[in-house]
């Protein structure tokens, strides 16, 4: 018995000695800590994961209108800078348009700046600095030292409104330079226009540039107004064709007010 008693005790001696100067401690200690991580991770991740499900959408929706507000905000500055860099030359093409009497012999000129916002051309409209004080009232038309804009739209007494030849509620009349043939063309948004009766006999392809009619005493004939981008072969006697406008928005410093001096 007392011989069972020593090897017990051995035993005991030894496992005690294994455990306070051999690896042993260290897996027993790393392994206790790694379990109670795991299931403290686990209990935690358990009670919360509504929570956490929820804070993961917020923050992704508000991460989505953050970076919708820096793709606006560098939209802004990229037309900024294409003003700026545009700021001289528009300037000096304006005073040679306000002075080429034989194209604008009937209208009288008013320069005014263009407030470019993003959402203004979302909505193909466009901003001015000039309105009722300096004599700008409903439908006049606005060009620049490259062709058609639109038209002035609602007015105040600092600022106007620009419907441009893009928004879906103007219509303008245009004709080819070389034929006169004329045809209707429709703002239908994203930068575009839809042209109508086309006489087929017209030869119109991808391209030509049309030019306003002078006939709705509101623009001058020969203004270049779009350039045809497709046409469309139809069966009713008639084609049709989607352009472009020839100004480009985005790079807009000034523009010209047009106003008819017979009228």
């Amino acid at each position: 018995m007392n011989r069972f008693k020593l090897i017990v005790l051995g035993f005991c001696i030894v496992i005690i000695l294994l455990d306070k100067y051999s690896f042993i401690s260290k897996i027993r200690d790393y392994t206790s800590v790694y379990i109670q991580k795991q299931t403290t991770s686990l209990i935690y991740r358990i009670r919360n994961y509504p929570k956490l499900v929820l804070l993961q959408k917020t923050e992704q929706r508000s991460l989505e209108t953050e970076n919708i507000k820096l793709k606006q905000q560098l939209e802004r500055y990229s037309i900024l800078l294409n003003q700026q860099k545009n700021l001289g030359v528009d300037s000096k093409d304006l005073m040679m348009l306000a002075t080429q009497t034989k194209l604008y012999t009937n209208f009288d000129i008013i320069i005014a700046r263009a407030i470019i916002d993003i959402n203004y051309l979302v909505n193909n409209k466009l901003l001015i600095d000039k309105g009722k004080k300096d004599d700008i009232t409903t439908g006049e038309a606005v060009v620049n030292q490259v062709g058609v804009i639109g038209q002035v739209g609602d007015t105040n007494d600092k600022n106007a409104q620009i419907i441009l030849i893009t928004n879906p509620n103007l219509k303008i009349y245009l004709q080819m330079p070389n034929t006169q043939s004329k045809m209707l063309a429709q703002g239908i948004g994203n930068n575009k226009l839809i042209v109508k009766y086309i006489n087929k006999s017209s030869n119109l392809k991808v391209g030509d540039v049309l030019v306003t009619t002078g006939l709705d005493n509101i623009y001058p004939a020969n203004v270049p107004v779009a350039k045809v981008v497709q046409v469309f072969y139809e069966n009713n006697g008639f084609n049709s064709a989607i352009c472009e406008p020839i100004a480009d928005y985005n790079k807009l410093q000034y523009v010209v007010v047009l106003k008819n001096v017979n009228q």
